[in-house]
């Protein structure tokens, strides 16, 4: 009996003494309780906006290129109103098409009026396939994460390079349809170099998040800041005149010079250089030629003294 209670004791002793190899007995109630509902989404898997997904609604979700589509997809081969989804009596969402131009197909065959089964995949456009699916609460988290992945700079939390690509070209296209301004600001950090060779690249990293950090706060919920480059940001300011995006420009200039950077005890001083192109009554053939008058004007803030926004109305 004692040499059994001295085993059982030792045995207690080695498990207290290293822990790292035990189970942890946990419920699995919270996990599992989200497969129990599925809801239907529409995922795109093609296109511009390949990643998004739109959760199906009980009401009527227009599909096309109109920002007031509950389904937004800003392509040119989507009509504005191009497709409807409804949902029946039994619950099945059902795609109509609305006599758009470029037509709603499945399987490669043009339809009028299909209703969606698990998986069917409907194209829109030139470019852009939709994927109809159910999903519970964890898969529509990982494909939201996934996306947001896809679309954000992974230091600065920032949209990356691709993603600003796309929306420049998407608000540039829209500018010019509605005959409404849009401006553009570009942005380096002065002397980034000079950060990273004196305090190091972890410093150097702070710095940029916390300038993105401090970008954000002046911006308006519809502005869009991106990650262009190592130290190069970007903003595109929808409907925003060449005055207006100044105004906002120098916002951010201020609050990033303002702002206190500190590493290791010490600060850190940052600045930023900018440059504005506005697109107004069509001054411009294509984003390519606005990104390099902003450039240019990004160039002059550098060489007239940097921390400073240039543009045509104010240099």
């Amino acid at each position: 009996m004692d040499t059994k209670e001295e085993k059982i004791l030792t045995l207690d002793d080695d498990l207290d003494e290293d822990d790292s190899d035990r189970t942890v007995i946990q419920g699995i109630k919270d996990l599992t309780s989200s497969l129990e509902n599925r809801s239907a989404s529409l995922i795109v898997i093609s296109g511009s906006s390949a990643g998004k997904m739109f959760r199906i609604e009980d009401e009527p979700m227009v599909i096309g290129r109109s920002k007031d589509c509950k389904i937004c997809l800003p392509e040119e081969g989507i009509s504005r109103n191009h497709a409807r989804i409804d949902r029946d009596d039994y619950g099945n969402a059902i795609i109509t098409d609305l006599n758009s131009t470029n037509g709603t197909y499945f399987n490669g065959t043009r339809i009028n009026r299909h209703i969606l089964r698990d998986g069917d995949k409907i194209q829109v456009g030139s470019t852009t396939i939709l994927k109809f699916s159910f999903q519970d609460s964890i898969e529509e988290a990982f494909h939201q994460n996934q996306y947001e992945q896809a679309i954000r700079d992974g230091l600065t939390g920032a949209f990356n390079k691709r993603h600003f690509k796309n929306k420049l070209r998407e608000e540039f296209a829209y500018s010019i349809r509605h005959n409404e301004p849009m401006s553009l600001i570009l942005m380096d950090l002065d002397h980034f170099k000079r950060v990273n060779d004196t305090f190091g690249h972890p410093a150097g990293d702070m710095v940029l998040r916390k300038m993105t950090e401090m970008a954000k706060k002046t911006l308006r919920e519809e502005d869009m800041l991106c990650r262009y480059g190592g130290e190069e940001f970007a903003v595109i300011l929808r409907n925003q005149s060449e005055s207006r995006a100044y105004v906002a420009a120098e916002r951010i200039r201020r609050a990033i010079e303002t702002t206190k950077f500190m590493w290791e005890g010490k600060r850190i001083p940052v600045t930023v250089s900018l440059g504005i192109a506005t697109l107004n009554r069509a001054n411009y053939r294509d984003p390519k030629e606005m990104m390099a008058d902003a450039d240019e004007y990004l160039y002059k803030s550098k060489h007239s003294g940097r921390n400073r926004t240039s543009s045509y109305i104010r240099q």
